[in-house]
Order: C-alpha cells, then sequence, then structure tokens
C-alpha cells in the first residue's frame, strides 16, 4: 500500500472569485453542507448560512446536521453523487482540528473555503425554573451555584469559561455536550442544571440568559472532498 500524500489542488480554483464562479457552474447541481448539529442553532452552521448568503449559493445549497466533526466529515467523504460537492464545516477551536487533518482530512482539503462570523453570543443559561434573580446575582457577582446544582454543560472548546465557577463550586461538576445546541437541549432536557449555549440556541429552547460571554469574531472552515474537488474541476474547465 502506498504511503499516504494530500490531496493535491491542480486544476481547481484558488481565489475567492474563482471560487464562487466555479460553484456557480450548471454542472455544480448540488452544494452539501454537513455542519454540527442539532439543527442549526450551533455557530457553525450559522457560519455556513452566512457563507452561502455571502456567495449567494442558497439556491443549490443543502445542510445536514451532524453530531461530530469526525463523523460527519466521514459521511461528506462518501458522498459520490455527480454534480454534488460535499463540504464540511469545522472551527478554528474545534480541538481536533489537526487530528482531522493529518487524519482523513489528508484525502480533504480541509481549509478550501472561509468565513469570519462573530459567534453567536456565547452565553451561561439555564430553564427559567431554576433562577431567580437572587440565583442569578449570586452567580455573576459572587460566582455561587445553588447548593443543589449539580451538573453544568458545555462543549470542550469554550469549556475553560468555566474554570472559575467550577473551582468555586466543587459540587459542581462538568458534562461534555457535542455542541452548544446540544448543551441547550441537554438544559431543557434536565439533565443539567445550566450549560454555555448560544443565543440562538437559547431561545429555541426557553432558557434564561444567567451571564453573556461576548462574541467576538471566530473563523470557520468548508473543507473539500476528494469527490468535490473532482467535480470542482470539471466546473472550472468548463468556465
Amino acid at each position: 500500500m502506498p504511503l499516504k500524500q494530500f490531496l493535491s489542488t491542480a486544476g481547481l480554483p484558488v481565489t475567492k472569485g474563482e471560487i464562487i464562479a466555479t460553484l456557480h457552474s450548471p454542472l455544480v447541481k448540488e452544494v452539501r453542507n454537513f455542519v454540527l448539529g442539532p439543527g442549526l442553532i450551533s455557530n457553525i452552521p450559522q457560519a455556513c448560512q452566512m457563507w452561502l448568503g455571502c456567495t449567494g449559493l442558497q439556491h443549490k445549497a443543502t445542510l445536514i446536521p451532524g453530531i461530530i466533526p469526525d463523523e460527519y466529515m466521514a459521511e461528506a467523504m462518501a458522498v459520490i453523487e455527480p454534480g454534488v460537492v460535499p463540504v464540511y464545516w469545522t472551527c478554528a477551536v474545534f480541538g481536533r482540528e489537526k487530528d482531522l487533518f493529518f487524519g482523513p482530512g489528508i484525502n480533504t482539503l480541509m481549509f478550501f473555503v472561509s468565513q469570519i462570523m462573530p459567534l453567536d453570543s456565547m452565553q451561561l443559561a439555564a430553564v427559567p425554573g431554576k433562577l431567580t434573580p437572587e440565583i442569578i446575582g449570586d452567580i455573576c457577582e459572587r460566582l455561587k451555584f445553588p447548593s443543589d446544582w449539580r451538573k453544568i454543560a458545555s462543549h470542550k472548546s469554550p469549556a475553560p469559561l468555566l474554570d472559575d465557577l467550577l473551582k468555586a463550586n466543587p459540587h459542581v461538576q462538568w458534562v461534555e455536550a457535542t455542541s452548544n445546541g446540544a448543551a441547550a437541549v441537554m438544559c431543557e432536557e434536565g439533565v443539567v442544571d445550566a450549560g454555555i449555549t448560544t443565543e440562538a440556541a437559547r431561545t429555541a429552547n426557553d432558557l434564561l440568559q444567567i451571564h453573556n460571554y461576548g462574541c467576538p469574531d471566530m473563523v470557520f472552515f468548508g473543507g473539500l472532498t476528494e469527490h468535490g474537488a473532482n467535480v470542482l474541476r470539471q466546473a472550472m474547465a468548463g468556465l
């Protein structure tokens, strides 16, 4: 078996203008985007939607939510339908980005396109029934969780935002969520007492904000698979 080799960029569009023009080619029937679920309430699918809006590709695009990047990257790599360009989306602060890049990602162009987007108001939230103004004040000003709280959820990437709270409240443990959206669902379902999530996910799950961490710019990446590269080579040759 030969040694691995990174996917070649030969014959592919390079500049932003070339990429957009090639994706608009009639030879590209669909741009199938694999994003982080559940639903479209986490930052990654929102960044994908922003990119589609900026490129004018909404009319031929679909979004498919997945559980974790490893899995939906594999789903994207399995797409071989003619005219379909599968794109899998990740984030610059995803903790295992390098593992995907040097692992199965060697057969993809992981950073083929990118989108800078302010994070969707990252915040600590909980179901309204668990909160009063006094409890919110204690958490925000004194770093004090209620004595009956036991679990707080977040995706692994923003988990360091909880460090001070967890140190001050040893009776509360961190529970890993697969996404910011999943953390909101865990709160709504009563699996945890609170969680770090986005504004879209908080609203969708009827949670109440405890603290807003802010919304700095973040970089998101769309990865191109080998099949997608072949489709784009044919499309670019026909421009």
